[in-house]
């Protein structure tokens, strides 16, 4: 091969190639600085093509021998064929979401048609079957372009190539179709870029266009960059995920949102659009604005609310509950978060809270219920441990207190008294004022025996006009005169009745535990003897009974 040596020029074609190579250079390394995002490795591969792709066409362009023209033409093969490879396998996961990295293995096997080609091409002069013998200047003018005679290989790798291409374009329509809205805009843009390099090539290889006299496909780069600039910038382009999502979104029974910091609704799936009842012209407009669910959600969304755990959206038409679960949109730029905006789930509870509402509502009842019957028992245990007459304890909770208050004193050592009672002529009493009489005197006799004793005293009604009392921790003597006291005052006092202030008096019986007996049935047989014998001696009186 001869040696390039006619010298180099600079011109217009060449200056915009060579800043054309400035943005590419530039956009892939900002691409190589962004967090991951799907197709990363191999949209920094396709940039990478291009800039080799530019820079041959560049230097083709600035030369001014015919052979080294040539020689830099063969030197573009490999950026020729990685840009259409590698753009296929970007769109292809970029579409899918496919975030797993191309992995270097299959980099290096993308790479091996380029290198074979490339290696093809630079071979030519050998074989011929790249570019033919007609290939040369198309004037005699120093630098003039090179009409390349294309031969065989050539048309089979532009046929390897346009096969990348169309498989590019039947991704990104296929995405244009399956989506609507930002997305569909969003892929019609790839579309765009898809094509016009492509046109540009086609018009090139079949129809003979050039510009400038040379192949038009690099300078179609200039449109290529100018969009990817204006999509990243601009739209956004790394910033959300494409039909992938969008797919995910629609497949969701639950209604989904997507809002930016201005809390625009700029994405939602048809679960959420046909809980608001709307169909046309919601994209940008206010969540606030949105029917049946707007209000309430920008309501939920205000910081002093929005901090609550999955809070409770409740609709009345249509009767539906909603957990509102909100996910920020972020992305990362030199260490500094940057939100985009806010993901709105809003998980369908209404079996849920139904179920929960209902659950509460028979345990509330179960609780009331229970409540009730426990206030019955305890009336009931409270009736069947007290004299209805009096208000006394009855015989039945005699032998629980007896036994409780012997423990005690078998504890701390001491004694315990027990007094038998019984009204004098009660049934004379009965006869001559009628049994109502009977029983206030009963009722008024009680309360004089209860408001006479010491907190720590019992007194219970046995039978008709019979009482006892438990007297704790007194000796037989101080017993006596507890008692002696009692029927002193009521001696003394006028019980009110219907017929009129009567007095009664009582007799009454003491025994000591343990002198007089250790069991309740002892004692009250003890003092039982003790009553009865004040009775007769005349009544009105307290003796004790004899050991």
């Amino acid at each position: 091969m001869t040696s390039c040596s006619a010298g180099w020029a600079l011109s217009a074609p060449v200056l915009l190639t060579l800043a054309v190579c400035v943005g590419v250079a530039f956009l892939s390394a900002w691409v190589s600085r962004q967090s991951h995002f799907p197709g990363q490795r191999s949209f920094f591969m396709l940039h990478v093509g291009t800039l080799w792709w530019l820079l041959a066409a560049a230097l083709e362009m600035a030369s001014q021998g015919p052979h080294c023209k040539m020689l830099w033409a063969s030197m573009a093969w490999p950026g020729i064929l990685a840009v259409p490879t590698f753009w296929a396998v970007f769109l292809w996961q970029y579409v899918n979401t496919e975030r797993l990295p191309i992995s270097l293995r299959r980099v290096w096997g993308l790479t091996l048609v380029p290198v074979l080609v490339w290696l093809l091409a630079l071979s030519n002069p050998w074989h011929g079957l790249f570019y033919g013998p007609g290939s040369g200047p198309i004037s005699a003018e120093v630098g003039a372009p090179i009409r390349y005679e294309h031969g065989p290989l050539f048309f089979a790798t532009a046929v390897y190539v346009y096969l990348f291409m169309s498989f590019s374009l039947l991704i990104v329509l296929r995405a244009a179709f399956a989506s609507q809205g930002l997305y569909r805009r969003h892929y019609l843009a790839f579309v765009a870029l898809t094509a016009v390099p492509w046109a540009g090539n086609i018009g090139y290889v079949v129809f003979g266009w050039t510009v400038f006299g040379f192949d038009p496909t690099p300078f179609s780069f200039v449109f290529t960059l100018l969009a990817l600039t204006w999509l990243i910038i601009g739209v956004r382009l790394f910033d959300v995920l494409p039909v992938a999502r969008d797919l995910l979104l629609k497949a969701l029974v639950d209604p989904v949102l997507v809002i930016d910091p201005r809390q625009r609704v700029i994405e939602a799936n048809p679960a959420a659009l046909q809980l608001a009842g709307v169909h046309d012209g919601w994209q940008g407009r206010l969540l606030v604005e949105w029917p049946i669910i707007g209000r309430d959600l920008h309501a939920l969304l205000q910081p002093q609310v929005a901090s609550a755990e999955a809070p409770l959206l409740a609709l009345t038409e249509p009767s539906r509950y909603f957990e509102v679960r909100q996910r920020a949109i972020e992305r990362s730029v030199r260490a500094e978060r940057i939100v985009l905006g806010e993901m709105l789930y809003l998980r369908d509870v209404t079996q849920r809270y139904l179920s929960e509402r209902q659950l509460a509502e028979a345990l509330s009842l179960s609780e009331e219920r229970l409540h009730t019957i426990s206030a019955l028992h305890a009336q009931l245990s409270e009736q069947a441990l007290h004299d209805p007459l009096t208000g006394l304890f009855n015989r039945r909770y005699l032998v629980e207190f007896f036994q409780r208050e012997q423990a005690r004193a078998l504890r701390e050592r001491s004694s315990l008294a027990l007094a038998m009672i019984d009204l004098d002529h009660f049934k004379r009493l009965n006869d001559s004022h009628g049994h109502l009489v009977g029983d206030e005197v009963l009722q008024a006799v009680a309360q004089h025996l209860q408001g006479n004793l010491r907190s720590t005293d019992s007194v219970f009604r046995i039978g008709g006009e019979e009482f006892l009392l438990i007297l704790p921790d007194v000796e037989l003597a101080e017993a006596v005169s507890r008692v002696d006291c009692l029927r002193e005052q009521l001696a003394a006092c006028d019980l009110p009745t219907r017929a009129g202030a009567l007095r009664v008096t009582l007799s009454a019986g003491v025994a000591l535990w343990p002198s007089h007996g250790h069991t309740l049935e002892e004692l009250m047989q003890s003092a039982d003897r003790a009553l009865y014998q004040a009775k007769r001696d005349g009544r009105d009186r307290v003796l004790v009974s004899q050991p």
